[in-house]
């Protein structure tokens, strides 16, 4: 039997000895993930941060988190929609019938497509009729102009049925919510069925919509069967403050109804036709158009508050013979609040602008080349057009008032080029004059070109895909002798100082002129490749 002592002793082991080091440091509660932290703060507090979040990945993100984030996320995901295609309205339309209170988390909703993506786009219709918040809607199917119809029958009428919309939501229904309620704006391009793809008819009741400010509507034959009569206690009652028409057959009787209705309107924009094809010309009585003298009594009765007006009349082929209409006792000085007129250069107004005076605040009047800036012009054609729009700017120039300001701008491509074409002196001598006689009474005048993003051109209205024209300034008379960024005097003005030539130049049989004010001649600061840099000595 083992000595228990020495037993024991073998059980002993030997301990050596290990110096720790701890570094010391304050003690740190334990750190929480950002989710943690986020589910402390009260909702209001978060409901200010997702507010500041403009990533919609970001807002996915967070709402992935946990059901409270979801609850408070998803109406800033769902507050915009925009569809283009069909199998997008159907996913669409399935996540808002997934959840009842989806509908009314949509302030923008924005429908724009092709006819090759129509199929689905009518699941949408449900839906927007729950909308109870939506701010702005736009809706925009294919043109009945556009290449896939035009050698078969027309059947790509809009999917969304907004005339049913339109209505209901002026006249609801007994013991049914309102429809769009709260709807401040309004896009439409829309089109009916078969002969009546213009027919504008019963979408009318638009106008009497309560929240309405703003209305842009295009490619229809502004008409309706609606009276003085029959609306005659809604005049002047409705909040509508900004009215666009754009490719738009007018007739001015109906236009003149519409337009007793808004309480204070401020914004008028008429595009009539300019892009004239079949089933959609202008009418041919010179009763409903524009032409006539009930134009002018119309805007009348939104004198008081007007303060934009832009008109282009079309296609001047349908409407030259209303050219010899009396304006009357009308005049446009009734207009008290305007300050800016937009017109083509062959519209009726400006004969009224020329018998009756201008409104009395009058800033700014605009002309435009209109209708026949479109197409294939030669560049005699083009000349002679520019020539025409600026003589119709020098003739009223003579009688506008004081500091009263003139834009002009051109549309067709190749103004710019021929303008800066060093042997056409002639074309600019066209605009000095004009500028010269503005300068005099404190007033500018600008000329501006339309031009695209990228090679293609597109005609209004510009629907999904179309890339928009944009206005570049070519001149200001601040600049006088300046256009498209190159000074002309040197070849314009007759009596610039002699004395400034470039001996350098000369020397290489070159004849350039110092600038005023400038030790470099003025071809030399253009770096034109037959002139080399020189200087005064």
């Amino acid at each position: 039997m083992p000595d228990r002592e020495t037993s024991r002793a073998k059980k002993r082991k030997t301990r050596h000895f290990r110096p720790v080091f701890r570094m010391s440091r304050a003690t740190e509660p334990p750190q929480q993930p950002p989710s943690s932290i986020l589910s402390a703060l009260v909702d209001e507090v978060l409901l200010s941060i997702i507010d500041q979040i403009d990533s919609r990945e970001n807002l996915i993100n967070l709402a992935c988190t946990c059901a409270r984030f979801q609850s408070l996320v998803e109406p800033y995901l769902w507050r915009s929609l925009f569809v283009t295609r069909g199998d997008h309205a159907r996913e669409v339309a399935c996540a808002l019938d997934s959840r009842e209170q989806r509908p009314s988390h949509v302030r923008e909703l924005s429908i724009r497509y092709r006819d090759e993506d129509r199929e689905g786009i009518e699941e949408l219709n449900h839906f927007i009729g729950l909308m109870d918040k939506l701010r702005h809607l736009t809706i925009e199917s294919p043109c009945p102009n556009n290449s896939e119809w035009h050698n078969k029958h027309f059947d790509g009428s809009t999917r969304i049925d907004y005339t049913t919309l339109l209505e209901a939501a002026v006249y609801p229904r007994a013991g049914l919510p309102a429809i769009l309620p709260a709807l401040q704006s309004l896009t439409l391009h829309g089109h009916g069925p078969d002969d009546k793809k213009f027919t504008f008819g019963r979408c009318a009741v638009v106008f009497l919509h309560p929240t309405l400010q703003r209305i842009k509507i295009s490619c229809t034959n502004f008409d309706a069967e609606i009276t003085h009569a029959s609306i005659s206690s809604k005049k002047h009652s409705t909040p509508l403050q900004s009215l666009t028409l754009i490719e738009c057959n007018v007739n001015v009787k109906f236009l003149d109804v519409v337009l007793s209705l808004p309480k204070a309107l401020k914004e008028l924009n008429i595009g009539e036709r300019e892009h004239v094809f079949e089933d959609c010309r202008p009418s041919s009585d010179p009763t409903t158009q524009t032409s006539s003298p009930l134009f002018v009594e119309s805007l009348e009765r939104q004198a008081h508050s007007l303060e934009r007006l832009s008109h282009n009349s079309g296609q001047n082929a349908y409407t030259a013979h209303a050219q010899s209409l009396e304006t009357g006792h009308r005049t446009l000085c009734n207009l008290t609040s305007l300050d800016i007129l937009e017109l083509d250069y062959n519209n009726i107004l400006l004969r009224y602008l020329k018998q009756n005076n201008y409104p009395p605040l009058l800033k700014t009047i605009k002309i435009i080349d209109g209708a026949r800036a479109y197409g294939a012009l030669d560049a005699l054609q083009i000349v002679f057009l520019a020539r025409d729009v600026l003589e119709r700017g020098k003739a009223i120039v003579h009688d506008l008032p004081a500091t009263t300001n003139l834009d002009v701008r051109f549309s067709m491509a190749n103004y710019e080029r021929l303008v800066g074409d060093e042997v056409l002196r002639r074309e600019r001598e066209f605009i000095y004059p004009l500028s010269s006689s503005l300068k005099s009474r404190n007033a500018r005048l600008r000329i501006f070109v339309h031009k695209f993003p990228g090679v293609k051109t597109f005609i209004p209205p510009y629907m999904v895909g179309e890339k928009e024209p944009y206005e570049a300034e070519m001149y200001d008379s601040s600049d006088f002798w300046c256009i498209s960024g190159t000074n002309w005097r040197w070849k314009d003005d007759d009596d610039y100082d002699i004395e400034g030539k470039c001996e350098a130049c000369i020397a290489d049989g070159l004849d350039c002129r110092y600038e005023d004010g400038s030790d470099i001649c003025i071809d030399c600061s253009l770096g034109w490749p037959d002139c080399k840099p020189c200087f005064r000595t």
